[in-house]
């Protein structure tokens, strides 16, 4: 029986690379994502040139049904295929480079934690029954949220809300034979035009002790780990891949990434 997972924001750098990752691992991909339509296809048609199985939801995470949508998606898909396991959810989707504290609005803020944790929440409440023992759930966090980020504020509090979910939901899933865990991710090289731009790059890379940017396979080996076997004891953690971003040991920075960024 195919195991499949549910993979948010499956378009995106992390996003596809998790996916590449998870199908070589032998698992079948459910790709949630919002208007990228063209990349979802790509996607969807290498993966199944290569044997695998990919089915996309195209839906809205920051509508308030945007996470019942995609799980009655997932369900009507569980059936239609003979009612394979699912094994995982992957929490990746997240609006990036929020306002900083003077210049959030009302709207601004409630848009990013409708993405960033009441999707993830949700998804994982209406998907968590979907699993049997020895499922997974992985939420990709951030290392805004271990340092201050005045810039990037609400941000930085969405990732350190879900990662407070991340610990407070393993005990809650437990009984179920059901682990989550989190994923802690340094600057990444997402295809984002950030990247591209050297002053960016330079702050960007300031940040860790290591030097440099990840790639996206960085976190997709993570989240591999944490959804397999090898990972059977290990829940309500944080996986830590950001390079040493997390010591705080950087000299004077500027207040965000699109400070650096012309017209961002």
């Amino acid at each position: 029986m195919r195991k499949l997972v549910v993979i948010t924001g499956a378009t995106g750098g992390i996003g596809a690379a998790i996916c590449w990752r998870l199908h070589a691992d032998g698992y079948g991909i459910i790709a949630q994502y919002g208007v990228s339509h063209d990349r979802a296809r790509m996607l969807g048609e290498r993966i199944r040139s290569g044997g695998g199985f990919f089915e996309a939801i195209p839906c809205d995470l920051s509508s308030p049904d945007g996470p019942a949508i995609v799980t009655q998606a997932v369900q009507t898909l569980l059936e239609a295929n003979g009612a394979p396991a699912l094994r995982a959810l992957v929490n990746n989707a997240a609006k990036l480079l929020g306002p900083g504290f003077g210049d959030a609005t009302v709207d601004q803020f409630d848009d990013y934690m409708a993405v960033n944790v009441r999707a993830p929440f949700f998804l994982s409440q209406g998907l968590a029954p979907l699993m049997p023992p020895g499922g997974s759930i992985v939420n990709i966090s951030s290392a805004s949220a271990h340092f201050s980020s005045p810039g990037d504020i609400v941000y930085a509090m969405t990732k350190s809300a879900l990662e407070s979910l991340t610990r407070n939901m393993a005990e809650a899933i437990a009984r179920a034979g059901l682990r989550v865990n989190a994923v802690v991710p340094g600057f990444t090289d997402n295809g984002h035009r950030a990247f591209q731009d050297p002053a960016a790059y330079d702050y960007m890379s300031s940040f860790s002790v290591l030097g440099g940017v990840a790639d996206p396979d960085v976190v997709a080996e993570a989240v591999s780990f944490l959804i397999s076997d090898r990972a059977r004891r290990t829940t309500g953690t944080i996986l830590d891949v950001t390079g040493g971003s997390t010591l705080a040991a950087r000299n004077r920075r500027a207040s965000s990434v699109r400070a650096l960024i012309p017209d961002s």
